[in-house]
């Protein structure tokens, strides 16, 4: 089966090993209290979360976390034990629950896919793809930063950290890998020869494109996005097999 025949997956990267912890499924999971400890483990990750998302990793405390949870500062440590455990929890949490709208995109990149696939050669055939995936992507993006910005703003923050312990990098660039080979697929699918480039030139613009909008509080307008990531996309397609001159 040939690259550009194959589906596009979301199974490349093997799922990060899970948090030094005695904490969550120790801890959580002990004695006839275990319901109110998931609670309160959820409490607490949700407000790590939103702590990171309104003041970046800095930002996050035990005595924070607690005041934000409305929870006993002593349960911090007793359900996550250090700041670093807890910090790789609320990453594995964050690639939890946003899980679903990667692979929604994907799904909607595998219709656009299917679709050049099956379309005659032509001068518009390549422009009307470049359309129909920048639509898809503008609207990811927007969606992003009015509906989902907690999550987009705990990504960047650990996407764009230089000083994460060892642990916690290792599943942060793990992360950013399994994206590039996502969107490699996609340029592979439709006969890219340099397909990890593309993505990493994509993923860049995405990238640069949601951090300004977190970091401003200011949404730009889907047709904006739109017509930025359609000039891009045409011409990383358009580029061919093209490199620069020895």
């Amino acid at each position: 089966m040939t690259t550009m025949n194959k589906p596009l997956s979301t199974e490349l990267v093997p799922p990060a090993a899970a948090p030094r912890a005695r904490t969550a499924a120790g801890r959580a999971g002990a004695g006839a209290g275990s319901d109110r400890g998931g609670r309160t483990r959820e409490l607490i990750l949700r407000a790590t979360q939103e702590i990171i998302a309104a003041h970046g990793l800095s930002g996050v405390s035990h005595r924070a976390i607690a005041a934000r949870a409305q929870v006993r500062l002593s349960l911090t440590s007793y359900h996550f034990g250090s700041l670093e455990e807890l910090l790789e929890a609320s990453f594995d949490a964050y690639r939890g629950h946003t899980q679903a709208r990667r692979e929604a995109l994907l799904a909607s990149a595998e219709t656009h896919i299917a679709h050049f696939l099956g379309t005659p050669p032509g001068a518009d055939k390549l422009p009307a793809f470049a359309a129909a995936l920048a639509d898809t992507l503008a609207r990811y993006v927007r969606a992003g930063v009015v509906e989902h910005r907690t999550d987009l703003a705990v990504e960047c923050s650990f996407l764009f950290a230089w000083n994460l312990p060892p642990t916690l990098r290792a599943k942060v660039d793990a992360h950013s890998r399994e994206l590039v080979q996502l969107a490699a697929q996609v340029f592979s699918r439709i006969g890219s020869r340099s397909a990890e480039v593309d993505s990493g030139l994509l993923l860049a613009c995405i990238r640069q494109l949601e951090f300004t909008q977190v970091s401003t509080g200011e949404a730009a307008a889907v047709e904006t996005l739109r017509l930025t990531l359609y000039r891009l996309l045409l011409g990383l397609l358009m580029a061919g097999d093209s490199v620069p001159p020895a």
